[in-house]
């Protein structure tokens, strides 16, 4: 493992324990049904791919950064169609609570998308001659 690897590691998972206590401070302090019980599992999730996809794409960037930018559209496009697919199987194996579930996924989509960001374009700026 690379120090690199070790520093970003480090910081996935001080966001992600910070969003796990800030949603569970949020669950007892909010109305029922506003946070959805399936929280900790989309935290999980978007934990576990953002640490994935960040790994494929530092790779791209290290082997071929001219590859980058066509990696980088395809792959969202590939991740909002699986991200599109999850809310509409969750909405019909749990409907009731949909909307908590989909506010939720929103806004940890939005969170773990901007980390992602904030941490790649760094790596894009040192590969540039």
């Amino acid at each position: 493992m690379t120090n690199e690897f070790k520093h970003y590691l480090r910081k996935l998972i001080i966001l992600s324990v910070f969003l796990a206590i800030l949603g569970t401070i949020l669950k007892f302090v909010l109305p029922k049904g506003i946070i959805t019980p399936a929280m900790p599992f989309i935290l999980i999730f978007f934990m576990a791919h953002t640490l994935v996809y960040n790994n494929m794409a530092v790779n791209m960037i290290h082997q071929n950064p001219k590859k980058f930018v066509n990696f980088y559209m395809l792959s969202t496009v590939g991740r909002l169609i699986l991200f599109v697919l999850l809310l509409v199987l969750y909405a019909f194996l749990v409907p009731k609570d949909f909307k908590a579930f989909t506010v939720c996924f929103f806004i940890f989509y939005l969170i773990y998308t901007f980390f992602e960001l904030s941490t790649l374009l760094p790596q894009l700026r040192k590969k540039k001659p």
